[in-house]
């Protein structure tokens, strides 16, 4: 408060980073020069390794990244001063949420700024999530596919896509509000003997993404690929994705019938207490798998 009236300062997440922020506030705040200290001494003059600072591709052969996107993920916060003692001399006012490429505060308002193409996973901006996509190449094929088992008929795909480096990808693809995408970004020929991939998943959370059902089927895939003496591309087809085991047969009401009845069956065993729980695969898991090399 300056005669009476209040100032508003705004600040980025570099100029927190750089101590701008902190040298901003040590009028309103004695705190802010142990805080600079502490910034400059553990951050800005580590040589080895300072976090604030962007991380190149790791030397290693293979580099998948893969996080969740478009959730309502926390960006910015409004504080105040209370006029309390160290540590509560200041306040959260308001939250800064991104969400499907626009900002909003707690309180409802749209708030000006610059937004991700979409929005982190509840816990990671997407501007942190996807700096990985500075280690493709120039030429990066993307595709987009549904998260379900599906026949290719929902498939996307973008070759040789122009990628220029600091700038993000956008790829021109539709969305089904009703569907759950994957968009893959993968580039494995200008850099001789290594592959980078990206992997965007609508709504997984930051913490639950590991226990994903669809993550752990998309990377075991990639696996059965990889190691594979048949295999001939860089990376796993995205063309369909069919039933692999027989949890992923179900019962389709609508029809009367097992759903995906090109590779699942009708099969009753002892125990099975709904249709769902009845319906197996017609073969083995082994002679799905060919469909993948």
């Amino acid at each position: 408060m300056e005669c009476g009236l209040p100032t508003q300062l705004s600040f980025s997440a570099r100029e927190i980073a750089d101590g701008t922020f902190f040298k901003a506030i040590e009028d309103y705040d004695p705190d802010s020069k142990r805080l600079l200290y502490q910034l400059e001494k553990s951050y800005h003059r580590d040589p080895v390794f300072n976090p604030l600072t962007p991380w190149d591709r790791p030397p290693i052969k293979n580099v998948f990244c893969i996080y969740g996107i478009d959730s309502k993920t926390e960006v910015g916060y409004y504080f105040a001063p209370s006029g309390k003692p160290y540590p509560d001399n200041w306040i959260i006012t308001d939250v800064i949420y991104e969400i499907e490429g626009s900002l909003f505060s707690r309180s409802g308002n749209l708030v000006e700024g610059n937004p991700g193409t979409t929005s982190g996973d509840g816990t990671v901006p997407y501007h942190s999530l996807s700096w990985c996509k500075n280690w493709l190449g120039d030429k990066v094929n993307i595709i987009r596919a549904p998260q379900s088992e599906h026949d290719g008929s929902d498939v996307q795909v973008q070759l040789n896509v122009d990628h220029h480096h600091g700038e993000d990808i956008v790829p021109n693809m539709t969305r089904s509000p009703r569907t759950k995408y994957i968009t893959y970004y993968e580039h494995a020929e200008s850099i001789s003997g290594k592959r980078t991939a990206v992997w965007e998943l609508d709504k997984a959370n930051h913490r639950n993404i590991v226990k994903s059902p669809v993550l752990m089927r998309e990377v075991w895939l990639q696996m059965w690929h990889d190691i594979h003496p048949k295999a001939k591309s860089h990376f796993v087809t995205k063309a369909k994705r069919g039933p692999l085991r027989d949890d992923d047969c179900y019962w389709d009401y609508g029809k009367a019938r097992c759903a995906w009845p090109e590779y699942c069956e009708y099969r009753y065993a002892f125990g099975d207490v709904h249709l769902g729980q009845s319906c197996r695969l017609k073969s083995s898991s082994s002679d799905l798998l060919f469909h993948y090399v």
